[in-house]
């Protein structure tokens, strides 16, 4: 059976545009360069840990393959992915390395291949 780790999508993505959620005060709206024919629009709650500034071209993983979410009435196709403290005062991206490029999904040694689930699943 293949572990969990190895159904999740994790691509490497950089943020190309973002601004401020207009109905939420937490939330920021991304474009999200993984790779693809168009940019991700992902909405994300680092409003209270990162400026627009530090946002912008940031390089980042995203989990590509959930299924599309409105999060205050702005549709959402995936997550950053962030570490926190446990207490949540300090939140770091997770940082793909320099030379990988953009869109590609990332693999864990020792692990079976990826084989990401459906957004349904």
């Amino acid at each position: 059976d293949l572990p969990t780790i190895c159904k999740v999508e994790f691509k490497v993505g950089q943020i190309t545009k973002v601004w401020v959620h207009p109905q939420a005060d937490k939330l920021y709206c991304e474009e999200i360069d993984c790779g693809e024919d168009t940019p991700r629009q992902i909405a994300s709650g680092l409003r209270p840990h990162f400026t627009e500034e530090q946002m912008l071209g940031q390089r980042l993983l995203v989990v590509a393959n959930l299924k599309a979410k409105n999060l205050v009435g702005f549709k959402s196709h995936g997550m950053v992915l962030c570490a926190a403290s446990p207490d949540d005062t300090k939140v770091e991206f997770v940082e793909p390395p320099l030379d990988a490029p953009l869109g590609e999904v990332v693999q864990f040694e020792g692990l079976p291949p990826t084989m990401p689930a459906s957004a349904a699943q």
